[in-house]
């Protein structure tokens, strides 16, 4: 039983380290040779700036997943 529940804490802790950016594509570009996608994650709301509050971050991708997502699609990163 002992053994039991420390291999449930050793794959528990192990699965909890990873952290996703999931968001909307909004844009798609290359740099340096690179692939890349402006990630809308999300709202602040009402917010006062150009960008209307809305909140981006920009992720590097691979050319077989930036040939098949598009603008719009969902998208999720691993940290």
């Amino acid at each position: 039983m002992r053994g039991l529940f420390f291999l449930f804490f050793v794959v528990f802790i192990s699965c909890g380290g990873s952290t996703y950016n999931c968001g909307e594509i909004d844009r798609k570009y290359e740099k340096d040779g690179g692939y890349f996608f402006a990630l809308e994650l999300g709202s602040t709301g009402s917010g006062a700036n150009d960008d209307g509050g809305r909140i981006y971050s920009d992720v590097s991708v691979d050319k077989t997943t930036y040939l098949l997502k598009k603008v719009g699609d969902e998208y999720c990163s691993e940290e």
